[in-house]
């Protein structure tokens, strides 16, 4: 399993859409031309979310990749706050790649799953 993401999120990720490394743009092939991705992600609860990462385009003065799509709804549903943690993961198996996303909080100092 490879680990595409681990960020505390901010005001803006909970807001608007999450701010998504660029570093880890490799793992989401991109069609010539395009500036979209949809992608699917399995929470801890076996629930799929339907992602869009996007890359906006060169003359924009905001290059850095964002996810959007369902996330709002997974902040909502997941009661996500400003200091959380997500983690994206990738997983390559015989029936092709799957992604999986988890949200952690700290709660007396232990890092857990939000379910």
């Amino acid at each position: 399993m490879e680990v595409l993401m681990e960020k505390k999120l901010s005001q803006t990720d909970i807001e608007y859409r999450l701010a998504f490394p660029t570093s880890s743009l490799r793992a989401f092939p991109m069609p010539e031309g395009e500036t979209a991705v949809y992608f699917e992600a399995t929470d801890t609860l076996e629930n799929e979310w339907n992602f869009r990462l996007s890359i906006r385009g060169e003359n924009d003065r905001y290059t850095k990749p964002v996810i959007t799509g369902d996330w709002l709804q997974f902040v909502r549903d997941k009661g996500l706050k400003v200091g959380d943690k997500i983690f994206l993961t990738r997983e390559e198996g015989v029936n092709g790649v799957r992604y999986s996303i988890r949200a952690e909080r700290k709660i007396f100092k232990v890092w857990a799953n939000v379910q």
